[in-house]
């Protein structure tokens, strides 16, 4: 690199650098957004499900017969119980205690159960209080419920004299295994489906916002010239123009680099804390971004970053300020979302090929098929797609230069709208 270059890029990033909006929009905060947003659901979550672990459970037993003492310790072994003894009282003893739910056993419980019938439990559960702490409160009620209704089974079936209760109330014993990227694992299926619907669709959808930025900075970067009548200047310095858009160019991708980074590291930190510590064994598999993957990711951004960098450049060159500039870039931003929004719910294998293939010809689908294919640890489709947007930087990047090379850099502009006012 040039000396001359070597300073137009220099200026460049300073220049990007000393806006505020691009400053903190750009890399400050994607940085720390997604730490804050994952502390941020880690300790909401935390605080709901310790509220939800300690909030007792009333329980009004008018039978006080083995089958409901059967209850009543199963309840217990979930968490803490609370007994009341007026019937009449019941509700508000149970409210006064701070009790999440009152369980009311009838009485004559446990002789109609031995004579093969079933009298209702009731069950009244106190809502006062929000958030996820009530969703999950009710959650762990209906699983105390459900194990106190499978230890009363099992001590019923018991008396009958069978040797394994389990095996007449439970006669289908099902062992779960997964196969992930060629792998068996001893994990169930369901732990798999959440770690890729959580991680994988996630993924699409950060790297268009990395995209939404850079191409509003390189807008910026060309408009801010024009507006302020400083290109003329520039354009008669001693360098080659070609040197000139290569500065732009360079400037806007080290402070979009910059601002993947930070998305990258914030991201990765965010799965951390969002995802439960202390896996083990096959669930430790289920981490979909290793440190080879995430190196990928960021090769993968950079392409995309440099395509969005040279169409914004082009669209920027017909403007004539910072204004216009960003809302000529923004009609671009639903080819970087749809695409993404799509491939979010819908696998690109299993879309019509009429619809795979006008989807495949979008270059920023590329940026959320390649990131998919890390999850997969595809890496011939991986490469594909970076090729891809390899191959429509050059192609845009050529138009920029003979955009730069000839006078229509001072001269083309876009003016629809002043067009139809002067007519009218």
């Amino acid at each position: 690199m040039s000396g001359a270059l070597r300073s137009l890029v220099r200026k460049e990033v300073l220049d990007l650098l000393r806006d505020p909006k691009i400053l903190v929009g750009m890399i400050l905060l994607p940085t720390i957004l997604y730490p804050v947003i994952g502390l941020a659901t880690r300790a909401s979550m935390s605080a709901a499900e310790k509220t939800a672990l300690t909030t007792p459970v009333a329980v009004l037993d008018l039978d006080q017969s083995r089958e409901s003492a059967v209850v009543v310790a199963a309840l217990k072994a979930t968490g803490t119980v609370l007994e009341v003894a007026s019937p009449e009282d019941a509700m508000r003893e149970a409210l006064s205690l701070g009790a999440g739910a009152l369980i009311e056993i009838p009485e004559g419980f446990g002789e109609s159960l031995r004579s093969g019938e079933r009298i209702p439990v009731r069950v009244t559960v106190f809502f006062e209080r929000g958030g996820f702490s009530s969703v999950m409160f009710t959650g762990r009620l209906g699983g105390a419920i459900e194990a106190a209704s499978q230890a009363l089974a099992s001590a019923l079936v018991e008396e009958l004299g069978v040797p394994d209760p389990q095996a007449v109330l439970d006669p289908l014993q099902v062992s779960y295994s997964s196969v992930f990227r060629g792998q068996v694992l001893d994990v169930p299926p369901d732990a798999v489906a959440g770690a890729i619907a959580g991680q994988a669709t996630m993924l699409p959808m950060v790297a268009s916002l990395v995209l939404i930025f850079a191409m509003q900075i390189a807008a910026t970067s060309i408009a801010v010239e024009k507006e302020e009548k400083t290109l003329e200047t520039l354009l008669t310095l001693p360098v080659s123009r070609r040197s000139i858009l290569l500065a732009k160019l360079s400037g806007s991708a080290v402070v979009a680099t910059l601002g993947s980074a930070g998305v990258i590291a914030g991201l990765v930190y965010y799965m951390g804390v969002v995802t439960p510590s202390g896996a083990e064994g096959p669930t430790a598999e289920l981490s979909l971004l290793g440190p080879r993957e995430v190196v990928a990711l960021g090769v993968s951004l950079v392409a995309a970053n440099m395509l969005a960098l040279t169409l914004a450049t082009v669209l920027a060159a017909f403007t004539e300020d910072v204004r216009s500039a960003q809302a000529l870039v923004s009609n671009l931003f639903v080819l970087v979302f749809l695409p993404a929004f799509l491939l979010m719910f819908a696998d690109i294998r299993s879309l019509p090929r009429a619809a795979a293939l006008a989807l495949q010809a979008i270059p920023f689908s590329h940026l959320a098929l390649a990131s998919q294919a890390l999850v997969w640890r595809d890496w011939g489709a991986y490469a594909a797609s970076v090729l891809y947007l390899c191959a429509w930087t050059l192609g845009v990047a050529s138009v920029a230069d003979r955009i730069f090379s000839s006078e229509k850099i001072l001269t083309a502009k876009i003016r629809w709208g002043r067009r139809r006012r002067a007519e009218g």
